[in-house]
């Protein structure tokens, strides 16, 4: 292990201790010696036959480096303890910060980590009414993340942290947007502190509409397109290039398909309702919640936010736990006169 306690109960790392001096093991308090060589690093070690499971000896350097920086500032929110033993579930967060009766758990994840077992280490948290966040360390900043990798360990405020203990600050990363046929985009801050939360969208880009039509053209004269859709619409005499321009308009972070599919099936349940009549929201809803990965609460909001974007262009009206089709989005009949309304707008 790289960390001990000396005799002043400080935490010391490895590479900064004296080889003379006494230091004792921060989860068993029991003695370790400082080995220092030629071909290892220098690092703490218990007695031969000692038993102390509470610190791992082959903890990476860079995560108890970031764990020890992030206890020490956590220290002005509260009581920190630095693995502690919850014995009803047989976990040891990195951190557990108590502040007055609530307790918070830390996890400084610097190592791949399964869907599996981090929802396990979660729901142990949650039976023990303690809330639970994922700081994510260097080596993932350094890489490009999958919206299912960002959705894993995305906070209470739909945003992904990250702790460079190199630099000694924080990077925060919300308002998570996907358009179709390019990379995820987010907005992005640099702070000090660890609980921030991203109050202002960074400016984006602007979707380019034509650039969206041309790529899906690609993808149906490639026939990388679902025939079975394509054989639904040309079955009610329909092109699906030519649909309602809204469908190319999706932003929306975290589907499992692309969104101007998802929007697409937007469009027809509303068809299928009819104009003037009324559906359960939750119908309307139950469908859409099936293309977006996530929390029920991240994907509740992700289906109001399109479901809000039909209802300000006029389409729907959302009457309580009703849906009520004002009107149908408009299909085109020709491509050229589909590119001519984009000119337009």
């Amino acid at each position: 292990m790289f960390v001990a306690i000396n005799r002043k109960e400080q935490y010391v790392l490895a590479r900064d201790a004296k080889k003379n001096s006494q230091f004792n093991c921060p989860g068993c308090h029991e003695p370790v010696i400082l080995r220092v060589g030629d071909i290892k690093q220098q690092h703490f070690a218990h007695i031969v036959g000692a038993k102390c499971q509470t610190f791992s000896e082959n903890e990476t350097a860079a995560h108890l480096s970031g764990k020890l920086q992030l206890a020490e500032q956590l220290a002005t929110y509260g009581v920190v303890q630095i693995e502690a033993k919850l014995v009803a579930i047989q976990q040891r967060p990195d951190i557990l910060l108590t502040i007055g009766d609530k307790q918070l758990a830390i996890e400084y994840q610097c190592s791949p980590i399964s869907q599996k077992r981090l929802a396990e280490r979660n729901e142990g948290y949650r039976r023990q009414n303690i809330d639970v966040i994922w700081i994510l360390g260097e080596t993932y900043f350094e890489r490009h993340l999958s919206q299912k990798t960002i959705l894993k360990f995305m906070t209470a405020h739909d945003q992904v942290v990250f702790y460079l203990p190199t630099q000694g600050h924080y990077i925060h990363r919300g308002h998570f947007i996907k358009k179709d046929f390019e990379r995820v985009h987010y907005t992005e801050i640099c702070d000090t502190m660890p609980f921030t939360v991203i109050s202002k969208l960074s400016r984006q880009r602007p979707l380019d509409v034509k650039k969206q039509i041309y790529k899906l053209q690609n993808l149906l004269l490639q026939k990388r397109v679902n025939q079975q859709m394509i054989s639904y619409f040309y079955n009610q005499n329909r092109l699906i290039i030519l649909a309602p321009l809204w469908i190319h308009y999706g932003e929306t972070f975290g589907l499992i398909i692309a969104n101007w599919q998802w929007r697409l099936l937007a469009v027809c349940l509303i068809e299928k309702v009819g104009i003037g009549h009324k559906v359960r929201l939750r119908c309307i809803a139950d469908k859409l919640f099936t293309y977006v990965v996530g929390n029920d609460r991240f994907r509740w909001r992700q289906v109001k936010k399109l479901l809000d974007s039909l209802q300000q262009q006029g389409y729907i009206s959302l009457q309580g736990d009703y849906l009520c089709v004002l009107s149908e989005l408009p299909w085109f009949i020709s491509l050229a006169g589909k590119l001519d309304k984009v000119r337009k707008k």
